[in-house]
């Protein structure tokens, strides 16, 4: 649904821009701004999330460690 209405805003834009090309490039380029900086933020959430985790793991198995006793089932 969400790819449905982007194409439909690209092709609204470039409707809109048919008869200026420079606007055309401009419009363009600023899609693709855009996509490249939501493509940098979800990257640094994901690593971000993957370092937390990692934090995690080395939580739980230094105190598995420590106590020298793993759970019981």
């Amino acid at each position: 649904m969400l790819c449905v209405i982007g194409a439909l805003a690209i092709g609204a834009i470039g409707g809109g821009a048919a008869g200026n090309t420079e606007r055309r490039r401009r419009i363009a380029r600023e899609l693709i701004k855009g996509g490249i900086a939501a493509k940098r933020k979800m990257e640094a959430a994901a690593s971000t999330a993957v370092a937390g985790t990692r934090k995690l793991v080395e939580e739980a198995r230094a105190e598995l460690d420590h106590t020298g006793t793993e759970p019981q089932n």
